[in-house]
């Protein structure tokens, strides 16, 4: 295998965000076309599970009527099943069905909690009483209040649906998914490297090869974490990042990371295996520690294809 094998790099829009697919070792026409499905395969997932769509099945099913029922696809079943199973462990640290308390917030902006707020208190109410249930692939809602959204953990499940048509449609293995600058997702590296070089933080790096990184940033403007058990906003002194072996469940831990107290992460991260968390104070939980984490060295140049597909 050469030393320095091209990347060819791909980007597209979707969530609302930018994606990217390096591809290495691969004829540039037969990684592009990969590249193609993939999106192809994005748009349909962003259309699919994203609460942006007003005509979409997750629009449709915050809209539903008590006694009313959906058919839910397969992707939406995977993510509810996923959300489900967090928000169990978790204590509800996270909870898809919170969405109306995370519209709220997003649009409240900067503004201080008022605890006397008629609205805040009419949202948070209706989300306690709210519920949904999924029994087989039949979505119904049992009390109207809640409203699902599940931003937080969608990009992360994308990447892991497109890592898998890239290996088992195409025989692509080298390669390294990325979405926001918030997930990424490393299959084999390139060439001879022991893996994908990826940052954490401005100066620093680790090397990621079948494992996935997620991270919740600090900046405020961006970050949108609210913590279902009280309904309030959440703050973050730094940022916390998310170690995992797929990028759904790395997403999940960052932000059950960001919403839990310091010994209550570590309780909830020793509960699996092959994961870890970086908390704001450099604290390193999990198989995090397992992991090296190096200097960032300069810029170098390496072979990349000529030109990037963006669509």
């Amino acid at each position: 295998m050469e030393d320095n094998p091209i990347i060819h790099n791909f980007s597209h829009e979707a969530f609302g965000s930018r994606f990217w697919v390096r591809i290495a070792a691969e004829d540039g026409v037969y990684a592009r076309n990969a590249a193609e499905g993939l999106f192809q395969l994005l748009d349909d997932l962003d259309f699919q599970t994203d609460v942006r769509h007003d005509s979409g099945p997750v629009a449709s099913i915050n809209l539903m009527p008590e006694g009313a029922l959906i058919a839910a696809s397969e992707h939406v079943q995977a993510l509810w099943n996923f959300s489900k199973d967090v928000s169990a462990d978790s204590g509800k640290a996270f909870d898809a069905t919170a969405g109306a308390l995370f519209s709220y917030w997003q649009k409240r902006g900067d503004l201080g909690f008022n605890p006397d707020d008629a609205a805040w208190t009419q949202v948070m109410n209706a989300y306690r009483e709210g519920e949904f249930k999924l029994e087989g692939c039949e979505l119904s809602c049992a009390k109207f209040g809640a409203a699902v959204d599940f931003g937080a953990i969608v990009r992360g499940y994308a990447l892991d649906r497109m890592a898998d048509m890239l290996e088992s449609s195409w025989g692509i293995h080298r390669a390294l998914l990325m979405a926001s600058g918030s997930v990424t997702l490393a299959l084999d590296p390139p060439g001879e490297s022991a893996g994908w070089r990826i940052g954490v933080g401005a100066q620093s790096e680790i090397k990621l090869c079948r494992f996935a990184m997620a991270s919740k940033t600090a900046d405020p403007e961006r970050n949108n974490l609210v913590d279902p058990r009280t309904g309030q906003a959440v703050t973050l002194a730094g940022p916390v990042r998310a170690i995992a072996t797929s990028a759904l469940e790395a997403e999940g831990l960052a932000m059950v990371g960001a919403v839990l107290s310091p010994a209550e992460a570590e309780e909830f991260v020793n509960r699996g295996c092959s994961r870890g968390l970086w908390l704001p104070d450099g604290t390193k939980l999990g198989s995090v520690t397992y992991f090296e984490v190096t200097e960032r060295p300069e810029p170098e140049a390496k072979p990349t294809s000529s030109e990037e597909a963006a669509t």
